[in-house]
């Protein structure tokens, strides 16, 4: 059995994606922001706890690490990451497209 790293997303990654998406999803259908957190955000900690070498790549010059993925809410999403000195991943930002 393989072990599991500890993600924990900060509070700076919710204020970010406030500025993205709406509170509630808009009548047009889009998505609001407990839509991405509930279907795209939890399958992202899984894959980061699960895989973080594996499914991030490194930012040059940084110790950020992205994971860039498609969503079910967003048509892609990265994710910016980063290992705290106790294996943690930490979750920075994201940048997201909504096509």
């Amino acid at each position: 059995m393989t072990s599991r790293r500890r993600v924990v997303v900060l509070p700076e990654f919710f204020d970010q994606l406030d500025e993205f998406l709406p509170a509630e999803r808009t009548a047009t259908g889009r998505p609001s922001t407990a839509d991405f957190a509930l279907h795209d955000l939890t399958a992202i900690i899984d894959t980061l706890a699960d895989d973080y070498g594996g499914s991030t790549l490194s930012v040059p010059g940084t110790e950020t690490r992205v994971l860039v993925t498609a969503g079910m809410t967003v048509s892609y999403v990265a994710i910016y990451v980063r290992l705290r000195a106790d294996d943690t991943v930490e979750v920075l930002s994201l940048d997201l497209d909504e096509r």
